[in-house]
């Protein structure tokens, strides 16, 4: 039981950090894109150096654990989505609020106008980046690289216009839009997230195997 509470404790502060990039992007958005999207970058980066759970960062871990994982994740993502909806809401109590709904709102109805397949193709697109990102932070020997690993990773989803199912309850939460249709979209974000991740996981895994099992069949030869 405290395992999980603390998952959840965890997750909570992992959605106040999404909240933080969002803030910081969302006022940059018009004035300096570029610098936003990279500024953004703080929140995952402040979750990974604080071993916070985020869904999107966890969930590319699937293949390595056990099926009670899943149970892990749902804990995650509830945290995700409660930390998320409730530093939002206390953003609209302050003087920034009308700055931060119009710009959400312009990027939720992009969203909403858009295709359900587009929507789930961007999410899997998403998956991928935040494994590369969590993937180079925890591998690279330097913090420089580490940092990085992140920061670009993060930059470059959001240059893309990718669908990231915890930054977009930021954005749905501040430009007030929650319907039917916004439900559909958030399902398909998420499964695609986790396609996106556990795919490219279990892709390297399965390439890495193959070159593991032609260096046993070069190394056999060369015995013979």
């Amino acid at each position: 039981m405290k395992k999980y509470l603390a998952i959840f404790l965890s997750s909570i502060l992992a959605g106040f950090c999404i909240v933080i990039g969002v803030t910081a992007f969302l006022t940059l958005r018009k004035s300096n894109f570029i610098a936003g999207t990279l500024i953004f970058g703080l929140g995952l980066f402040s979750i990974m150096h604080c071993k916070l759970y985020l869904y999107t960062g966890k969930v590319g871990a699937t293949l390595n654990n056990k099926p009670k994982y899943i149970l892990d994740l749902l804990v995650c993502i509830t945290g995700n989505f409660i930390g998320v909806i409730f530093l939002s809401s206390v953003m609209k109590l302050t003087r920034i609020s009308p700055m931060l709904q119009t710009e959400a709102l312009e990027l939720v109805t992009a969203k909403q106008n858009d295709s359900w397949y587009s929507i789930f193709i961007l999410a899997i697109m998403c998956g991928i980046m935040i494994y590369i990102a969590v993937i180079g932070h925890e591998r690279s020997q330097y913090t420089l690289g580490k940092a990085l690993f992140c920061f670009l990773a993060v930059s470059a989803f959001i240059i893309s216009g990718h669908e990231h199912c915890i930054a977009n309850a930021a954005y749905y939460t501040l430009a007030g839009v929650f319907n039917a249709k916004a439900l559909g979209y958030f399902l398909l974000m998420i499964l695609g997230n986790a396609i996106g991740s556990i795919g490219i996981d279990g892709l390297l895994k399965i390439v890495n195997w193959l070159n593991k099992q032609a260096q046993e069949e070069a190394q056999k030869q060369i015995q013979e």
